[in-house]
């Protein structure tokens, strides 16, 4: 059974009820979706845009973060709704040439940077928007440009109305207020991949953690650096200039920047030096998390970088001899253990289309080196532009691994966020990520047509253990958040 409206496509659109009900609620109030992937949060924007635009006269603006996106979102409203006038605005666009398209317009997809931008310069005026989406809204938080945005839709709308979608808002009640503060949102409509209604329409998807050793080279690589990384922790303990000799990441971001404050305040001297030590400390534990999460090559790399660096942190670690003897131990180890273990999986996933994610950029070469050495695979990298691909490329890229000229597609963040590519059976993921939002993202990428299968390759003793189960508890508690009972409490 498919849905019967004057604006969208006879025969296209099936009729699923709480895709209905949920775009009908989110006409009368100001509404953020929390649905997982797969199950259509585009259908029922598209389903909400059609019923405005029947009922009103105005314009509709359509945002997304990356323009492979903005393009996809405008290629399904073209494919499966009778709205004209359906227009990509892009920075690459000349001002005049983008005024005459909002003019023109009916749906305008963009990303949310162009639109702040001619907000600023006065290109564009949202007085006649009717409705504002927001895709991928967990990112309405900070300084990004949604929150900007929507701040000036609803100072300018004569009639605003927004919808904001996501498939993981997060896991802290505190960034689920923001996102909800920053889009105006009235009321949350979230579904569970087992609510009555929606469990029939989700596709099974096997996940396997699989543990890979850590080399003893590799141990003593890692004692090595983790001494070096001691010693200077306590040199700031015993100065006063860190509160524990056992530091996170986390700490130490955060008081590199109140130091950088501070000094650039007061301009006193021995705030610049802790800014530049807690500096170095941030460096050497880079250096660590890519030995234990990436491997050899992709720590030699980071170190060769460092040395072109003209900064003191940077002249401090690699005038330590200590340093040396630990760069010396790197040069000599094998490959990491993951690669063998990439190999093997896409040997015998890659007649399902395969996706494998990396958190970095330098490891993509390694894994397309490994896996194009066996028969049938035909692997693709998809990066973002400042990586070097352009998005021309980038949508190319993609069509031709859903045609099936790829059967491997090795990627970056890029690949995570959004990105409906049918008929994925399989993604590995290279490394785990603390973070629950971009997990679930990743995820979501595999079992949209069919079954699917996931990966996550975990060093033992390394931070990929706490990475893998910080993820899974900020997801548990996200989903604990979004039940329905817990609903009218944010």
């Amino acid at each position: 059974m498919f849905i019967s409206h004057p604006l969208i496509k006879k025969g296209k659109v099936e009729v699923r009820d709480y895709q209905t009900k949920i775009a009908e609620n989110s006409l009368k109030n100001n509404t953020l979706i929390v649905l997982p992937t797969g199950l259509g949060k585009t259908n029922i924007a598209l389903i909400a845009c059609a019923e405005k635009l029947n009922k009103v006269d105005g314009k509709i603006l359509f945002l997304s973060p990356t323009k492979p996106l903005v393009n996809q979102h405008k290629q399904t409203f073209e494919d499966l709704s009778e709205i004209g006038d359906l227009e990509i605005v892009s920075g690459e666009t000349k001002p005049e040439r983008r005024k005459k398209l909002y003019d023109k317009g009916r749906i305008i997809f963009a990303t949310p940077q162009t639109i702040s931008n001619d907000l600023k310069s006065s290109v564009l005026n949202l007085k006649d928007f009717v409705m504002l989406v927001v895709d991928e809204a967990h990112h309405t938080v900070g300084n990004y440009a949604y929150t900007y945005i929507a701040n000036r839709y609803i100072k300018e709308s004569k009639n605003p109305l927004i919808i904001g979608m996501t498939a993981s808002p997060g896991g802290k009640i505190t960034k689920i207020e923001e996102i909800k503060n920053n889009l105006f949102i009235n009321q949350v409509e979230a579904k569970s991949e087992v609510d009555e209604g929606v469990k029939k329409y989700v596709k099974e998807k096997e996940m396997k953690k699989i543990e890979v050793s850590f080399p003893e080279d590799y141990k003593n690589a890692k004692k090595l650096i983790e001494g070096i990384i001691s010693k200077k922790g306590e040199q700031l303990y015993k100065k006063g200039a860190l509160p524990t000799k056992k530091f996170s990441k986390k700490l130490l971001l955060d008081y590199h920047q109140l130091y950088i404050k501070k000094a650039n305040s007061t301009k006193r001297k021995e705030l610049y030096f802790a800014v530049s030590k807690i500096s170095e400390l941030i460096k050497l534990d880079y250096c660590l998390e890519l030995l234990e999460t990436q491997g050899k090559i992709q720590c030699l790399q980071y170190i060769s970088k460092l040395k072109k660096e003209s900064t003191k942190a940077a002249k401090s670690i690699n005038f330590d001899p200590e340093f040396q003897v630990f760069v010396n131990k790197v040069e000599k180890l094998e490959e990491h253990p993951k690669l063998e273990k990439i190999k093997e999986i896409a040997k015998k996933e890659f007649k399902n289309k395969t996706i494998i994610f990396t958190q970095y950029r330098s490891t993509i070469d390694e894994i397309k080196k490994k896996v194009e050495r066996i028969e049938g695979v035909k692997a693709a990298v998809l990066i973002g532009q400042k990586s070097g691909l352009n998005q021309k490329k980038q949508v190319s890229i993609i069509r031709d691994f859903e045609d099936g000229f790829y059967n491997v597609l090795i990627c970056t963040s890029i690949g995570e966020e959004g990105l409906d590519i049918g008929g994925v059976g399989t993604a590995v993921f290279y490394e785990p990520i603390p973070s629950e939002i971009r997990q679930i993202q990743r995820r979501g990428r595999v079992g949209r047509l069919i079954k699917g299968k996931i990966y996550i390759l975990v060093t033992k003793e390394t931070r990929d253990e706490a990475y893998y189960w910080t993820a899974y508890h900020k997801e548990k508690k996200m989903k604990s958040y979004l039940d329905k009972e817990n609903l009218n409490k944010f």
